[in-house]
């Protein structure tokens, strides 16, 4: 009996003493920006506002993980989710480490609405106010600096 309890400790032990932390693993991970298309912030005058380089969300792994574990984010670049539906879109700072702002986009690419100033790691839903296909995600301030407006355009390129 004695063994039997020994080994079924020893077991314990090796099953949640030695499990990997994936708070670490992830954090330990390469998450530098990789460019994967060229977008444009279009005003409805048809000026361009800004040209940005966008690493694309477009898988269910991507868009889940978004800019958790990043700890840095240009002016001249952004993240862009691409969801299958237009629907009201909800999204939420955890493990964020950078405020963002983030942009709610129509299925024709139009600006809907936006969350300013998002801090990291907050879980309080930030909601579109109506719905979006697509979702842009800038460092924290750029909306307003580059006065940026609802119904303005937005367009990307991938890059080849």
């Amino acid at each position: 009996m004695r063994k039997f309890i020994l080994v079924w400790l020893a077991l314990g032990c090796l099953f949640t003493g030695c499990k990997p932390n994936q708070e670490e693993e992830m954090r330990s991970k390469d998450w530098s920006f990789k460019p994967e298309a060229m977008l444009q912030l279009i005003a409805t005058t048809t000026d361009t506002l800004k040209e940005l380089q966008v690493e694309l969300a477009d898988t269910d792994y991507s868009i889940q993980l978004g800019m958790m574990y990043r700890e840095e984010l240009t002016e001249d670049q952004g993240m862009l989710f691409v969801f299958e539906e237009d629907t009201p879109q909800f999204f939420y700072m955890k493990n964020t480490e950078v405020p963002l702002d983030i942009i709610y986009i129509t299925a024709n690419k139009r600006v809907d609405s936006y969350s300013l100033n998002a801090q990291p790691k907050d879980e309080t839903l930030l909601k579109s106010k109506g719905a979006a296909k697509y979702v842009l995600e800038v460092k924290a301030g750029m909306v307003e600096q580059w006065g940026l407006k609802e119904g303005d355009l937005v367009d990307w390129n991938k890059n080849n």
